[in-house]
């Protein structure tokens, strides 16, 4: 009843917008929703996006759906990282329709346009929360549409060959024998020597890439914490308990020898920096993370290993959580074909177009259960697991500093390189206590000269 309820009000809306327009129609053939198409007559849009299959698919999509309109979209690669940015120096010249970040958005809203009633209000009701409301609170901008994250993964092939129990007696989709990080790192310390997979050491247990700091977020939620969890962009919480306890837990996990040189050694702090691909493509590890990004269907036929995804185990009970963002679509603030751009990022909002989305990328959607506009992915494991993965990860804040709101509040974790205060907690050098003291003492100065 729920989803009749949801596509009769997305029509109803649909079509009262086209009404109030005076332009050349068509009536589209595809989606859960029938509309009355209006552009502006002479329109050519581009769409960019960071996937070219997936922007061949919806430029197909659209000619197919709207005979009388085709060839007038066409898709560049525009790359979603730093793509408002771009929006904002290219203006005229940037495409009409982009992919873009949800954290970046709020930095250049005069750049965007508001998004038509239509489109807002059905997006805000099958979008998933919180990542609709975060960005839109002053006026619609922005459409969640993709997950951008990672979620834990274990390479089944490799935990079998290594004689680890898969059994799970729970069905939390996490094996019994490795569900808590207390007996991942009991069995990493019970190795005398390094046991061998296709002919080559297991010298790391689990890749914790120190030096990239947006992946070894997840570590920081050992003992509960999450940054700005009081909602205070001035308060990013370096200065609790449960962040210093976090930095022990880092220590756990260099004391059990996670990741050791092949001499035995182990692996010097500064030199752990980005390994989850080696964990995908060159099977270094039994356990590691896997992001959205990432070509798992290459990999499982490049290796013929199979991996499997999850929640990440837990520590003294707490659940660890990496950062998630999405991926989004906005309208150009300065395109000259306003109509043209609302009625592609309409369709590619359809299920029709989301389904274009899952069968060319390895995106996951960013959709409310139950969604009318949810594609259908049923048949790929990997991208079930991943997602239910992702019902445990923490959204990564998208705050401006109060005084200066060209600057995202989460660049205090990025810019004040946070990994050269806890590498030597990982060496042994420090103590989580100095660690954290330091950490405090640079987030503090950062604030302090950045919120102006």
């Amino acid at each position: 009843m729920m989803k009749k309820i949801l596509i009769l009000a997305m029509a109803v809306m649909l079509i009262m917008t086209a009404a109030g327009c005076k332009k050349k129609t068509a009536e589209a053939p595809a989606s859960d929703v029938k509309a009355a198409l209006s552009i502006e007559p002479g329109a050519k849009i581009k769409l960019g996006l960071d996937n070219d299959l997936w922007g061949a698919a919806v430029v197909e999509l659209w000619n197919k759906t709207y005979p009388e309109y085709a060839g007038i979209v066409e898709y560049t690669n525009f790359g979603s990282a730093g793509g408002v940015d771009q929006i904002g120096l290219l203006q005229g010249e940037a495409p009409d329709v982009s992919l873009v970040i949800d954290g970046e958005v709020l930095r250049q809203v005069q750049s965007l346009a508001t998004l038509p009633a239509a489109i807002a209000n059905v997006a805000s009701r099958v979008s998933q929360e919180p990542f609709y409301s975060n960005i839109n609170k002053s006026r619609a901008l922005y459409v969640p549409v993709a997950y951008d994250g990672m979620t834990f993964s274990w390479n089944k092939t490799m935990v079998e060959a290594l004689g680890i129990d898969t059994k799970d007696a729970d069905n939390d989709g996490l094996p019994d024998a490795f569900d808590t990080w207390e007996e991942i790192f009991a069995w990493s310390a019970s190795l005398k020597t390094r046991p061998q997979y296709k002919g080559k050491n297991v010298n790391i247990v689990f890749p914790m890439s120190l030096g990239n700091q947006w992946s070894y977020y997840s570590s920081f939620t050992s003992s509960g914490w999450q940054i700005f969890s009081e909602g205070d962009p001035l308060k990013p919480g370096f200065d609790k308990d449960s962040f210093k306890a976090s930095l022990e837990f880092l220590q756990a996990a260099s004391k059990a020898n996670i990741s050791v040189e092949a001499n035995g050694a182990k692996t010097p702090g500064a030199s752990m920096g980005w390994r989850w691909d080696d964990f995908l493509n060159a099977e270094i590890s039994p356990f590691g993370l896997v992001g959205t990004w990432m070509d798992v269907t290459g990999a499982e036929a490049a290796t013929t290993s199979d991996f499997k995804f999850s929640r990440m185990p837990t520590w003294k009970g707490n659940q660890l959580s990496p950062l998630v963002k999405t991926k989004g679509l906005v309208i150009n603030g300065f395109t000259k074909y306003p109509l043209a751009a609302a009625e592609l990022l309409k369709l590619m909002l359809t299920k029709e177009g989301m389904q274009a989305m899952i069968d060319n990328s390895s995106y996951i959607p960013a959709l409310r259960k139950g969604a009318p506009t949810a594609p259908d992915y049923s048949k790929d494991i990997n991208k079930q697991e991943m997602s239910a993965g992702f019902a445990f990860n923490y959204p990564e804040p998208s705050m401006t500093l109060p005084n200066n709101p060209a600057q995202a509040a989460m660049n205090v974790y990025y810019n004040i390189l946070i990994e050269q205060s806890y590498y030597g907690v990982w060496d042994g050098t420090r103590t989580p206590s100095d660690a954290q003291a330091e950490i405090v003492k640079n987030a503090n100065a950062w604030i302090q000269e950045n919120n102006k």
